[in-house]
Parts: C-alpha cells; structure tokens; sequence
C-alpha cells in the first residue's frame, strides 16, 4: 500500500466520528423555526427530539431573551448556556440516538445561526 492509500484509509478512519457528531447539529437546524414581526424583530424557536424546546426573542437585539421551555439531561435532548462564548449548547441526553463525545450544537443569540463548533458561534459567522 502506498502512502496516498495510507493517507486516504486514515482520513476515511478519522472522519467517521465526526460525521456521527453531527447529528445533533442537524437535528437542530431541522427543529429550527424563525419568523420576522412586523417591527422587524427576529424570534426563532427550536425544537429537538421530544424534550428540547427553546425561543430565542428579538435576536441580535440588546434585550435578546432566550426562553427554555422544555429541556431534560434525562431525555434525548438538553440544553444550557456557555458564558465564555454568549451560545446555548445543545447536547444529547440519555435516551438520545446519538451519544457521541462531542456531538453538542451551539445557537447564536446575536444571529439564530446553529453551529458546529463554539468559537465560530462566538463570533457569530
């Protein structure tokens, strides 16, 4: 085996977690839902598996709220709020499908973008 198979084998070896950790990320972007008021305001909910359900109120504004309505580290989904870097983080619970290490999604309240990864929702990409 050559080293371009070696490199290639080893590639397909280390991306197979990461592809099983973004399932979290894409349950989120699925449960995500947005509208506009007539004032221009941005407020989106999200909604997770059966026991995540979190409002984001005037998004991007000074008094942005975040409201969680529903959240269970008992369930298959829950969520918290890091203060390092201002996004919620969504993990999977216990009876979650996928319980991979590090399979979290981040939510911006400075835009409701989901995130991969909490340095790019710090800065609000």
């Amino acid at each position: 085996m050559g080293i371009k198979q070696v490199i290639a084998a080893l590639s397909l070896f280390v991306a197979l977690p990461g592809m099983a950790a973004d399932q979290t990320y894409d349950d989120v972007i699925k449960g995500k839902s947005c509208k506009e008021s007539g004032s221009q305001r941005l407020d989106c909910t999200y909604r997770v598996g059966r026991d995540l359900y979190i409002a984001i109120a005037g998004i991007g504004m000074p008094d942005t709220g975040i409201n969680f309505y529903a959240s269970s580290l008992e369930g298959d989904f829950y969520a918290s709020v890091g203060l390092l870097h201002g996004c919620i983080i969504v993990t999977p619970g216990k009876l979650a499908e996928s319980n991979e290490d590090g399979d979290y999604a981040f939510i911006s309240p400075k835009n409701g973008k989901v995130y991969k990864d909490w340095r790019n929702c710090k800065k609000g990409y």
